[in-house]
């Protein structure tokens, strides 16, 4: 048993030592050949140079080398690749500030000016929604009876025309006209007609100047041309306008920090009192038509008061083509006051005079403009109200009227 096993290393070893003298062979003669082919090839190259050298320098001896631009490489990237469509500007495109201000321009105009002699016009098509909840109750000693809660809602449509025309490079003059188209579901009525025409100017009085925020103070004239709120039966009408003269001034700037433009304004409103009017708070008005009138107050005198509000935001664009602006909005109305002549029969025959609390409205907005051609943006509009006073929500689409033909006049 012992010897078989012998036997059996003894031809394992054996085979394995030939093996390995084989590999040792073909490695050696490898090495050979290599060594032998590396030499053959430098000394055809040696002969190689040493019978084309007398040639080449007689040909660098009659004639200069040309060297083929078209062959040598270039830092400028190839046509058709990004980096070479992100270099070329394509024909018509501004470059990013000038978009972004004109994106943002087209929807915050009175932020901007337009130059001397140039007439453009503008279409406004707003929404607003208010939703209002209103307690009836009676009381009678102390306790409370015939409990109802009203649910009021009231929608208001705008289509706003407005013209501008540059006076100077740095005046514009404004002017729009109105249409209003109401509805109440609480009065169960509906109206429609002209609006509070209004007329306005931005002024620029310091040249731009590169360290320097543009300045712009503009100005606003508010007349009454639609149905005042004060003129008609309160309990069954609407009216389409807010029933007074105003005037307005306010100062804005803005910033562009790349990739953002930054806006902020201020304004202020003062509202011209209205007296010798003749309406029944509570129903009709004093001749006795609509409402109950005994016991009623005829309203004599309105002092809208003071208005007060700012705004800031910012507007940021995509690309060419698309852009967003955000912004605040918030107003103050003070000091109004209401002045009541006394019914007949009354034992107190003095005008009673009631001060209105003051109020307060904040919206905030989104607005999307989309560039339908090189020169014509359109903005759609989303507010928010986020105070009791403000409307719930508000929709907005502004263009100007180029689109649909009406041309916009250039200066010469």
């Amino acid at each position: 048993m012992n010897n078989q096993w012998m036997k059996r290393t003894l031809l394992a070893v054996s085979i394995q030592f030939a093996i390995g003298s084989l590999y040792a062979a073909e490695t050696e003669a490898s090495a050979d050949v290599v060594a032998d082919q590396a030499a053959s090839t430098d000394n055809a190259s040696s002969a190689t140079s040493s019978q084309t050298a007398p040639v080449a320098n007689v040909a660098q001896a009659t004639e200069d080398v040309k060297i083929n631009k078209d062959e040598t490489k270039s830092l400028v990237p190839k046509p058709g690749t990004q980096a070479a469509e992100a270099l070329q500007k394509k024909e018509g495109d501004a470059s990013q500030e000038t978009n972004l201000q004109e994106v943002f321009t087209s929807n915050e105009r009175q932020y901007s000016l337009i130059k001397k002699g140039e007439f453009s016009t503008f279409y406004d098509l707003d929404y607003s929604y208010y939703r209002d909840s209103q307690l009836n109750l009676g009381i009678n000693e102390g306790t409370a009876y015939q409990l109802r809660v009203d649910e009021d809602a009231s929608h208001t449509i705008s289509n706003t025309f407005t013209a501008q025309y540059g006076i100077r490079d740095n005046l514009t003059f404004t002017a729009s006209i109105p249409f209003i188209a109401k509805s109440d579901s609480l009065k169960d009525a509906t109206a429609a007609g002209l609006g509070d025409i209004n007329f306005g100017a931005r002024w620029e009085p310091f040249p731009l100047k590169a360290g320097r925020l543009p300045l712009i103070l503009f100005g606003s004239l508010s007349t009454k041309t639609g149905d005042s709120p004060y003129e008609i039966n309160p309990e069954k009408d609407l009216s389409t306008g807010k029933g007074y003269y105003s005037v307005g001034v306010g100062a804005s700037t803005r910033k562009y920090i790349d990739p953002v433009v930054l806006f902020a304004s201020v304004s202020a409103n003062y509202g011209f009192k209205e007296t010798g009017l003749n309406q029944v708070r509570g129903g009709g008005n004093a001749n006795g038509q609509g409402g109950q009138q005994l016991g009623q107050r005829t309203l004599e005198e309105f002092d809208p008061g003071m208005t007060g509000g700012f705004s800031f935001g910012f507007a940021y664009s995509f690309n060419y083509d698309v852009s967003m602006t955000m912004s605040y909005q918030q107003s103050f109305n003070m000091n109004t006051s209401f002045t009541y002549k006394p019914y007949p029969g009354a034992t107190n025959q003095n005008p009673e005079k009631y001060k209105a609390a003051d109020q307060s409205s904040g919206m905030f907005s989104i607005a999307l403009g989309v560039r339908v051609n090189p020169d014509t943006i359109v903005n759609g509009t989303l507010g928010i109200g986020l105070t009791e006073d403000s409307p719930d929500i508000s929709l907005g689409l502004s263009f100007p009227l180029d689109i649909l033909g009406f041309g916009k006049k250039k200066a010469n």
